[in-house]
């Protein structure tokens, strides 16, 4: 069974701002690394056979703390992992998108509506959907693969792996270096992954128990 562990990346400027920040490249806030921190003490003592992540860097930089208490991993970083494109629109705020674009909101075309030099949900997802067959060829039918990547990349792999509608990919919750895990254990009803665990932050659930 494979097991493919899919974290978002810690806080960023962009999230503060509540704007779009796709291939903009930001940069984890003081809290953003501060969640790291946590989330690198949680896994450290995981074993993972391959360690994938965006090239951006606040999804790099949300590895970084697991990789200073693990020396002995390697990370591949690719641009197949980044988040949505907005082109023109990056750095725009959600409600200027919604205003320009609200085709955006109608469940049967929003999936394809793309903004000028971006890319719809639909460009993103198959953009993923590559890259997580690959890896998943690549390294083994027993292998435990840990993702570094952002919301809407998590949201397309497990659109893509479980056979989830693409117009509720943005239903599901992904918050900063939240844990999500897909297996590739089929169920009886059909041949796709299942959803094991969703939206794990129990690493910043303890923090903030410890300083109350």
């Amino acid at each position: 069974m494979i097991t493919l562990y899919l974290v978002r990346h810690g806080e960023t400027h962009g999230n503060v701002a509540n704007v779009a920040s796709g291939f903009t490249d930001d940069e984890l806030t003081e809290k953003g690394r501060a969640q790291a921190e946590l989330l690198g003490q949680r896994l450290k003592n995981h074993h993972f056979d391959a360690i994938y992540a965006s090239d951006l860097q606040r999804a790099v930089q949300t590895a970084e703390p697991l990789l200073k208490l693990r020396p002995d991993y390697d990370i591949e970083t690719t641009p197949e992992l980044r988040e949505k494109s907005f082109g023109a629109y990056e750095g725009a705020p959600w409600h200027k998108i919604v205003k320009d674009f609200p085709e955006i909101l109608n469940p049967d075309v929003g999936s394809d509506v793309r903004m000028p030099g971006g890319e719809s949900d639909r460009d993103h997802l198959e953009r993923v959907a590559r890259f997580t067959n690959q890896i998943i060829s690549n390294d083994g039918e027993d292998a435990k693969i840990l993702v570094f990547s952002h919301g809407g990349s998590i949201g397309a792999a497990a659109v893509h792996m479980c056979g989830f509608r693409i117009k509720d990919q943005w239903r599901l919750k992904t918050d900063n270096t939240s844990i999500s895990t897909l297996i590739s254990e089929p169920t009886w009803r059909d041949d796709k992954w299942q959803v094991e665990g969703w939206n794990d932050t129990q690493h910043l659930s303890i923090a903030q128990l410890n300083l109350a």
